[in-house]
This record gives C-alpha cells, sequence and structure tokens, in this order.
C-alpha cells in the first residue's frame, strides 16, 4: 500500500463530485420550476418564501448525510483492511493458507466447465 494517501484522496475526489451530481439530478427540471412559480404565484408569498426555504435546506442536507454515510464506510474498510494486515502480520502461515484457499475458490468459480 504505498499510494493509500493518494487513492484516499482520489476517493474523497470521486466522493465530492457524485455528491455534486446527485444535488444537480435531485434539482427540478427548468418546466417543473416554470409549474412550480406558476402555482407559487397564486399562493401567498410568505407561503412560497417559506417552502422555497425548506427545499434549500432539505437539498443542502441530503448530500451531507450521504457524505457522512460514505465517510463511515470508508472508515470501515480502512479500518477491516488494517486488521487483515495486523492478522498477516500475526500468523503469517494462516494467512497464507487463506489466500491460497480464496485463489482456489475463485478459480473454481470462474472456470469454464
Amino acid at each position: 500500500m504505498t499510494n493509500s494517501k493518494s487513492d484516499i484522496e482520489e476517493l474523497k475526489e470521486l466522493q465530492r463530485e457524485a455528491t455534486v451530481r446527485r444535488a444537480e439530478r435531485n434539482r427540478p427540471s427548468s418546466a417543473t420550476r416554470q409549474e412550480h412559480a406558476q402555482q407559487s404565484d397564486a399562493a401567498e408569498d410568505h407561503t412560497a418564501t417559506t417552502k422555497s426555504a425548506a427545499d434549500d435546506s432539505a437539498s443542502e442536507a441530503q448530500p451531507d448525510e450521504a457524505e457522512k454515510t460514505i465517510q463511515d464506510f470508508v472508515d470501515q474498510i480502512e479500518s477491516v483492511v488494517k486488521e487483515m494486515e495486523e492478522a498477516a502480520n500475526d500468523h503469517p502461515v494462516l494467512a497464507l493458507l487463506a489466500a491460497f484457499s480464496l485463489g482456489i475458490i475463485v478459480g473454481q468459480l470462474f472456470s469454464r466447465r
């Protein structure tokens, strides 16, 4: 794991791009915006202002929650990898046997019989 820092930075950048694209995808289209504007003209200005403020705060909360969930998942993966490295260092024969067994299983799964 020589490039773990650059891999983590690349993963974080991809996560940021994904949250931006999800936010763009979740925004209503221009036709939907026009319908919403016509409906809000019929309603009171105060109600429309309150509704748009609530929509903005909800759209901001969703990427934050997704980002937090992704970061939790990344942290869990990192801890599992560290535990596996420690186990391999503590029990190298067992690690070699496990890797060999996993190779046999994967080979059997992908064999063309």
